[in-house]
């Protein structure tokens, strides 16, 4: 990264200094500034300091400074040290404005030397005149004329005798021209007055110069933002005799530096506030000097947003957010709202509420319509709908960080249902959801951890009672929730990416153990069952890996049973279909599972060939509670699938009537708590010894 930062300034800038001591120079800059970023408590003060000293080797141009932020902008967000920082973007802007704020600092400091460096040499000159006038006068027309500060002499009546190109320049004349005839008409009208007296007081004995920012009249009209510098030149004996005025132009510093703000708090595509920035309101309105007692929180998400981006390109989607954004804008127009994009297609709204404001249904409901008129590029059409969470009046204790993400997981909660949902945030089934996802967040470890094991129960066949199967199912058992089950942990799974991992190592694991038991126990072991989810099912690599588990565990294809959840043979892509045709002709039978609830269920066992469906825990449940139309249609769906020749499987039979009730519908094998629990490996054993 120092390497870019020395080329980048190579570009714009020659500093009469080896490449390798500019590096050296650069590496202990950077050093400095990612101490700062990651030092506790954060101060950004050091990184003044290392601007100061940029300026320092040279590098005094506003293009140096631009291409050094542009070179850290992009290159200490990546750096291994700051990697995993949530406050990385908030600290750097801090720091970057720090620098902006040394620069600065040290640019008016060389200026002022050099303003310094001039007044001595006006004085010098003055009092070695009969010995050395020439020399001084060479001496002084070179800094005058040459000089980056624009300078000017004055009579004590304000009227200019001489001044420099510099000042030219920064009021835009031509250079030949006088810039004006009266130092005053320089001035800004609302600065004027009050320059005539500090020019004024300057005659008085013992008055040091002044130094302020100020502003001049460029001959367009337009401002110029200038520290203006002034002192009284005098003779040898204390007669006050000119003004001599200096102004050094950093309008194009601050301009930087509002530009690096609006950057750092705005979202460069809509112009919207960012998410930083929204935080930063928001904890205001809840708990600043500026609070709020009643707020709301609106939080968007756009409906199949990924579509439009995929399907006409991401122009148009840039396109969509623009106009979304400025449709936010005039619904909450009239109110005293912050409209923010956090990322993505993620917006966010901050309401204070006045006795004027709209209902939540009202501006819900307005928001969507809003939305929901095309915007057309070209011939085509294009319009957004949204899920939209809403927290209204959060406690004044909350953190912003909770509030949000409150608002985002009823957002979650919402796009399950439907399009164009919104609904108020639910702290009940929030922390319920929370609890879940806390759940899944600890998943990984406690699978390295060891905490996840497998356990083992039958399916019994009804006539006779033997054991057809055994189905391995997965145990976690929590340090802090206790034991899950197999159905509690898929569903755990599901919001995690590890249904593929953990789905091979389940196969492998009970594999292991199959092949355990037969080199311990003579005769025949029942087949082993394990259920495949749905990601494992559309997995392109599950022949191969199916086959080298069983060749490493020294199985046959007929010891196992593999179940695929009805759903991933709904899919359109079709990859769990081709699976179970391949694994079929492998030898390998695949239970259809999760059987009963679909209306694809009857189309997928008649177009499949499978050797069982098992019928869906949900089914199960209900069947248990109910006697009505729907266990009514259970049992005519049952020997509808007998029929076709295809056994029925039932699991969670835990009570003896439930046994009843699937006996008399003549399925072929049980399975749950009422002919055996599940139990580990070593107290399964006595299932078929």
């Amino acid at each position: 990264m120092v390497g870019d930062w020395a080329g980048a300034l190579a570009q714009v800038i020659y500093i009469a200094r080896s490449r390798d001591a500019i590096e050296r120079e650069l590496g202990a800059a950077l050093d400095v500034l990612v101490r700062t970023v990651t030092a506790e408590p954060f101060d950004e003060q050091p990184a003044t300091a290392v601007a100061e000293r940029l300026v320092e080797l040279g590098l005094v141009s506003s293009e140096c400074f631009e291409m050094s932020i542009k070179v850290l902008g992009t290159g200490m967000p990546h750096l291994p040290e700051l990697d995993g920082r949530g406050d990385t973007a908030d600290r750097l802007v801090r720091l970057f404005s720090s620098m902006a704020r040394g620069f600065s600092e040290g640019l008016r400091r060389k200026l002022y030397d050099e303003q310094e460096d001039l007044t001595r040499a006006l004085v010098q000159a003055r009092e070695n005149a009969e010995r050395a006038l020439s020399d001084s006068e060479a001496r002084f027309e070179e800094i005058f004329t040459k000089s980056s500060t624009g300078m000017a002499i004055s009579d004590l009546e304000g009227t200019l005798i001489r001044s420099n190109r510099a000042l030219t320049k920064i009021l835009g004349r031509d250079r030949e021209k006088v810039p004006t005839a009266r130092l005053e008409d320089m001035f800004h009208p609302e600065d004027a007055t009050y320059l005539k007296m500090r020019y004024q007081v300057l005659l008085d004995d013992d008055t040091i110069p002044f130094r302020e920012r100020r502003r001049l009249v460029r001959e367009d009209g337009e401002e110029a933002l200038v520290f203006l510098s002034a002192s009284v030149l005098r003779d040898p004996d204390g007669t006050a005799r000119y003004f001599v005025t200096s102004a050094e132009d950093v309008s194009d510093k601050y301009l930087l530096e509002d530009q690096l703000h609006f950057q750092a708090t705005h979202d460069a595509l809509t112009g919207l506030v960012n998410r930083p920035r929204f935080i930063g309101r928001l904890e205001e309105a809840l708990r600043g000097r500026q609070s709020h007692d009643d707020v709301t929180v609106f939080h968007l998400d756009l409906d199949g947003f990924r579509a439009i981006n995929n399907g006409l390109g991401r122009e148009v989607g840039d396109r969509l957010l623009q106009t979304v954004a400025a449709r936010l804008r005039d619904v909450f127009g009239s109110e005293k709202a912050m409209v923010a994009r956090f990322d993505g297609d993620e917006f966010g709204i901050l309401v204070e509420n006045t006795s004027d404001t709209p209902s939540v249904e009202n501006l819900a409901a307005r928001i969507n319509e809003d939305l929901a008129e095309p915007v057309y590029l070209g011939d085509q059409g294009v319009a957004a709908t949204a899920s939209i969470a809403v927290m209204h009046r959060p406690p004044r204790d909350s953190l912003p960080a909770n509030v949000l993400r409150a608002t985002d997981i009823t957002l979650q909660r919402l796009k399950t249902t439907g399009r164009r949902q919104w609904g108020m945030v639910d702290l009940e089934a929030n922390e319920r959801d929370r609890a879940r996802f806390s759940l899944a967040s600890s998943l990984p470890g406690a699978w390295e951890n060891g905490e996840l094991e497998l356990e083992y129960q039958p399916l019994v066949a009804v006539n006779g009672r033997a054991v057809d199967a055994v189905q391995a199912l997965l145990r976690w058992d929590h340090p802090e929730h206790g034991r899950l089950d197999h159905e509690r942990c898929q569903e755990i799974l599901a919001e995690t990416g590890l249904a593929l991992p953990i789905g091979r190592w389940l196969l492998t694991r009970a594999c292991e153990q199959l092949r355990s038991w037969a080199d311990r126990f003579d005769g025949g072991l029942p087949r082993l069952y394990v259920e495949l989810s749905r990601e494992v099912a559309a997995d392109p690599d599950l022949v191969s890996s199916v086959q080298e588990v069983l060749t490493e565990a020294g199985l046959g294809a007929d010891q196992l049973w593999l179940g695929m959840p009805v759903q991933a043979l709904c899919m359109n892509d079709g990859l769990a279909e081709d699976n179970l045709e391949v694994l079929g002709d492998l030898g390998i039978s695949v239970v259809l599972y999760n059987f009963g609830t679909t209306r694809g269920d009857l189309a997928c066992l008649e177009d499949l060939s499978v050797a069982a469906v098992k019928m869906s825990a949900a089914v199960v449940a209900r069947v248990a509670r109910e006697t009505s139309l729907f266990a009514r249609s259970i049992r005519q769906l049952v020997p509808l699938v007998r029929e076709a020749g295809t056994p029925v499987i039932v699991g969670h039979v835990d009570t003896a009537a439930q046994f009843e009730w699937w006996a008399g519908l003549d399925v072929e094998t049980v399975q749950g708590d009422f002919t055996g629990a599940a139990s580990s490996s070593q107290d399964a054993e006595h299932f078929f010894v």
